[in-house]
């Protein structure tokens, strides 16, 4: 019985799901004493700033440094041609593509890095990139995912021609970045073709920034003597940092450090490998002292990784009761200049194929293209995993016109779709394995705490 007792008071203190935690971080950041990169301060440590281009597609006629480097104060400009020697002027990303570090030959999307200005502070090197003159030859720009596959399109990836192989197999086009299905395709097109009630909803998911109220930045510092390099960063994966930093560099991870302090923010946002943080990386290995390099406003928000961006046409096959036959999702996923995304796993959408939702569906199909734009590159996990949220909007927006198009209510035609408490495990069309679940009752619950009765007389009403 003591045992018990322990356990029970146990639990009382533990309390579970849903109770109201104490957060115990909050006195230090309330005093001001919070540790992010930009406090952080070392001897003899240098600022970089970033040369950026005014185009979206461009190609690099000529970059003239002298003014820069006349500027007292600068130490350093770096273009791709310097890192060319030490190949390092591309960088693998998180999807198996690859980002130029520094542009190299042409610019692709607006505010794309070019050259990098490094300086005794951050006001100099400010002052110093705009004194590097670029020469730039317009280009055509693509902005508009539906068009990157026609015929006349730019091309956008002249590193990638003739390539008709990418990280996640066949390319169409040059522009063309993967297909990616999942579920089985025949079959659901013939429940299509003999369903009593068929509905398709083309919608945007549009592309939005995570923008955490701290930019991204790091301090880079190589000693010299034991080839020891230590980074500061803002970054959410500092393992993933350490491992290509590796790779770039050749340094052995054994002798990279990487220290992620306090951040301001993430949401996904600060997943990715920046080309700030190697430029700044390979100023301090060139020139032997710490550099600081740390983004404003405007660059986070032109630069950095975005999330969603996906055109879905979403179709649902049902009988007149509403009750879902099957489900084919088509989507056109804008990926901008270079495939950067944060994908989980071998999946190039993510976990979109989640987008059966809480619904018994009998048989399902999704295709995902994923294509360059003249935009800057991302796809990252904002405030739900892995494109988890554009799965969900597609379904529920979908059920939606189906209700509306038999006069259900909304309420009733998901009851009448929800998988089960008896069906449990539940395997969907779309392969994943759903343990445990008592769809019907959560909602219920949330309509009774609502009152939807009241709330759907008040919009008649009205």
């Amino acid at each position: 019985m003591a045992a018990k007792a322990e356990d029970i008071g146990r639990e009382d203190a533990l309390q579970g799901i849903g109770c109201s935690r104490k957060r115990k971080e909050d006195p230090r950041f309330v005093q001001g004493k919070g540790n992010y990169v930009d406090d952080i301060k070392m001897p003899g440590m240098l600022f970089a700033d970033m040369v950026r281009s005014p185009y979206a597609h461009a190609r690099i006629k000529g970059i003239n440094r002298e003014k820069a480097l006349a500027l007292p104060g600068v130490h350093a400009v770096l273009t791709a041609d310097d890192l060319k020697p030490l190949n390092l002027h591309w960088m693998p990303t998180l999807a198996g593509d690859v980002q130029a570090v520094l542009a190299d030959e042409k610019v692709h999307f607006q505010y794309q890095e070019v050259a990098v200005v490094v300086a005794d502070d951050r006001y100099i090197a400010a002052d110093a990139i705009d004194l590097v003159e670029v020469e730039y030859e317009p280009l055509p720009v693509l902005v508009d995912a539906h068009k990157a596959m026609d015929e006349d399109a730019p091309v956008l990836r002249e590193d990638l021609a003739g390539k008709t192989e990418g990280a996640h197999g066949q390319r169409r086009h040059q522009n063309h970045i993967f297909t990616w299905e999942a579920g089985d395709k025949d079959p659901t097109d013939r429940v299509f073709e003999d369903a009593e009630v068929t509905v398709k909803q083309a919608m945007y998911y549009h592309r939005v920034h995570p923008s955490p109220l701290e930019t991204c930045g790091c301090v880079a510092s190589f000693d010299k003597v034991n080839e020891h390099l230590t980074v500061y960063i803002t970054s959410q994966a500092p393992h993933v940092v350490r491992t290509v930093v590796s790779m770039l560099s050749g340094i052995p991870e054994s002798k990279i450090r990487i220290v992620s302090p306090d951040i301001g923010g993430g949401f996904g946002n600060k997943v990715g490998i920046y080309p700030g943080y190697v430029n700044a990386i390979v100023a301090s290995i060139v020139l032997g002292r710490p550099v600081k390099w740390v983004e404003d406003r405007m660059e986070h928000l032109s630069t950095t990784a975005f999330a969603r961006d996906y055109h879905m046409t979403g179709e649902l096959a049902a009988d007149k009761d509403g009750r879902i036959k099957g489900l084919r999702v088509r989507v056109l996923a804008d990926h901008g200049a270079f495939d950067a995304c944060a994908d989980p796993s071998k999946f190039p959408a993510g976990l979109f194929h989640i987008c059966t939702g809480s619904y018994d569906v009998p048989v399902a199909h999704v295709q995902v293209d994923g294509v360059y734009t003249n935009k800057a590159p991302g796809g990252v996990a904002y405030s739900c995993s892995f494109r988890v949220t554009a799965a969900v909007f597609v379904i529920e927006r979908t059920l939606d016109v189906v209700a509306q198009k038999l006069g259900i209510d909304k309420a009733e035609i998901r009851r009448r779709n929800f998988v089960k408490p008896e069906q449990f495990p539940y395997r969907t069309a779309l392969g994943w394995e759903l343990d445990s679940g008592d769809y019907p009752t959560a909602m219920d619950k949330v309509l009774k705490a609502v009152d939807y009765d009241g709330l759907r007389k008040e919009q008649e009403e009205k």
